[in-house]
């Protein structure tokens, strides 16, 4: 038996599914799994907000079913990039060749595998949460698997459809908490899911012009297609600022303090900015709005 030298392992039985490592796939490997820590991020902040305090998460019974449901999240949320990763493989090799790691890092079978195994033991660990993020988790992975399975088929309905998937975390993390507790932070999650929902459009819409040399290969045409890319681009910039009223609101309606206002005025500026950066890099910018708003309320509650 050969000794284990990786990237390139050889003499066990799972060296066969291994390929040589290239760096731009090791990039896109973590941007998916930052973007997953984001996603959580912001279940943690929005269970903060639901809790009505810090205090409220950890020092009190809901402690352990929200750590096993941020559990159960993490790997029902990669199983969810794995799966769209092997769902896009076509047209990704189309797009970035490059940053295409199924069938390079790993093979295809492999990560069939690793996508389902990991979305079977998400599902397993939110038996152990509660009745309602047992139900809720369900219903979002239903809606993940077909959003994977079909979107390329259905124009910009998957813009909306990605959207809607995303502010999902926002009953998750209520769920999380057992409802929480009535406070002005918790009514603030009325407004929040609404800006999201229009920035997450926004992000998507940006992210089928960059991606439509190799989403031209599908039955139907995405957005930029329709239309042309200059268009989409107004469309997902118009969408971007309708959503930032949205996020003053819960400091006009006093539900958050300074702090936060800080990182919103930080978000308006990154926006405003983002309309004379090329597609590329205002994808970017939207992904840093979310962020500045999502740090910004965490620490607003944090310090407060």
């Amino acid at each position: 038996m050969k000794p284990f030298l990786w990237p390139q392992p050889s003499g066990y039985s799972f060296s066969h599914y291994w390929k040589a490592v290239h760096v731009q796939q090791v990039i896109a490997i973590l941007f998916r799994l930052g973007k997953i820590c984001a996603i959580l991020l912001g279940v943690f902040t929005i269970s903060v907000y639901a809790a009505g305090s810090l205090e409220a998460i950890f020092h009190s019974n809901i402690l352990p079913q929200f750590l096993k449901g941020l559990f159960s999240l993490f790997f029902i949320l990669c199983a969810g990039y794995l799966m769209n990763d092997l769902c896009d493989i076509t047209y990704d090799l189309k797009n970035a060749p490059e940053k295409v790691f199924i069938g390079n890092i790993i093979a295809i079978a492999a990560a069939k595998y690793t996508a389902v195994a990991l979305l079977t033991v998400g599902l397993a660990v939110s038996i152990f949460v509660n009745i309602w993020y047992v139900g809720i988790i369900i219903i979002v992975s239903i809606w993940l698997a077909a959003y994977n399975l079909f979107s390329k088929k259905l124009g910009m309905l998957k813009d909306m459809m990605i959207s809607l998937i995303v502010i999902s975390i926002y009953p998750l993390s209520l769920a999380l908490t057992s409802g929480g507790n009535q406070s002005p932070r918790r009514s603030s999650l009325l407004i929040f899911p609404i800006w999201l929902f229009l920035t997450i459009m926004a992000y998507e819409i940006i992210r089928d012009i960059m991606d439509a040399p190799g989403d031209g290969l599908a039955i139907r045409s995405s957005v930029p297609l329709k239309g042309n890319s200059h268009k989409s681009r107004k469309t997902a910039l118009l969408l971007a600022f309708l959503g930032l009223p949205f996020a003053l609101l819960p400091f006009v309606f006093k539900m958050c303090g300074p702090l936060y206002l800080w990182g919103f005025l930080g978000a308006a500026v990154v926006l405003c900015c983002a309309v004379f950066l090329r597609t590329e890099l205002l994808s970017k910018a939207l992904f840093l709005e979310i962020l500045l708003i999502t740090v910004a309320s965490l620490l607003d509650i944090a310090i407060a």
